[in-house]
């Protein structure tokens, strides 16, 4: 009887050692998996501020439309706005440049960008929070652009 449980524990822990890599090879690709979302540029136009923000989806599936919740932040850290950003469709390691004016907005007020979160994700095998996490947020300019 001995034998047999600690042959038993020692197959049992042979299986477990089995798993245990593919089970870090599946959370590192989860890890790889991202959404680079970088503010790459505000400009005035007209009575608005232009963000431009360059994409890239580097999730292993196309991205049909992803949406960002957004809060404005003045230089001061106070909130001027809420809004919602669309993406639209992302092929696998595509990148793509949106803007979007905010009216009455002077861009060199703005103090930061806070990616508040993900609303909507459209992508095989993705959530919401899951695209949340994914989502690598960094700024070319003086404004900060995070989570």
């Amino acid at each position: 009887m001995p034998f047999e449980k600690s042959f038993l524990f020692g197959l049992a822990g042979l299986i477990m050692l089995g798993t245990a890599p593919a089970m870090a090879n599946d959370a590192q690709a989860q890890a790889d998996k991202s959404i680079a979302l970088e503010l790459n540029n505000a400009q005035p136009s007209g009575e608005a501020c232009r963000l431009s923000f360059l994409i890239r989806n580097d999730l292993g599936t196309p991205l049909a439309d992803m949406g960002i919740e957004i809060v404005i932040l003045d230089d001061k850290g106070l909130a001027q706005d809420l809004m919602v950003l669309s993406t639209g469709a992302l092929s696998d390691g595509k990148r793509r440049l949106r803007q979007f004016d905010l009216p009455n907005v002077d861009c060199s007020a703005l103090g930061e960008i806070l990616i508040n979160d993900v609303s909507d994700c459209q992508a095989v095998g993705m959530t919401a929070p899951a695209c949340l996490a994914a989502l690598r947020p960094s700024s070319k300019i003086a404004i900060k652009l995070g989570l």
